[in-house]
């Protein structure tokens, strides 16, 4: 199985979070995880909102972060290119996502694979990976 994981479904494998023994199942059960180029920078300013929100404290960010550099070697890291972004913008208009959910949406749809499972926690970002005929994991709701 190939695991598609947004910033939704990648915080949670750094910091506690609900979802986070989803996540690490999705992680363990997949033989290939995928995410965009993107969702680097995404994770990063998730981390540092939860510090200055006070839901980390500044030495678990520091962890957070060092622990999201050794991840990140394993992820198969989608690029952000021009028929990419071509793609995540259509993708925007047609289902209403932000743009990096749009990125997000058209870096799943790439992958062009039978045996995919793309996941996050956001709403619509479910839908139109659904509407688009991917296989889709909740981080919410877990099944």
């Amino acid at each position: 199985m190939i695991v598609y994981l947004d910033t939704l479904a990648v915080v949670p494998l750094l910091v506690a979070e609900p979802a986070s023994d989803f996540c690490r199942q999705l992680w363990d059960q997949g033989d290939a995880v995928a995410t965009s180029r993107l969702t680097y920078v995404e994770t990063a300013a998730a981390l540092g909102h939860a510090e200055r929100a006070g839901r980390v404290t500044p030495n678990e960010h520091g962890a957070a972060l060092r622990s999201l550099d050794r991840l990140w070697a394993e992820f198969d890291v989608i690029e952000v290119d021009d028929t990419l972004i071509r793609r995540a913008a259509a993708l925007a208009g047609d289902f209403g996502l932000s743009g990096y959910n749009a990125v997000h949406c058209a870096s799943a749809e790439q992958l062009d694979d039978d045996d995919l499972v793309a996941a996050t926690g956001d709403r619509k970002l479910l839908d139109a990976w659904r509407k688009l005929g991917l296989s889709t994991a909740d981080t919410i709701l877990p099944a």
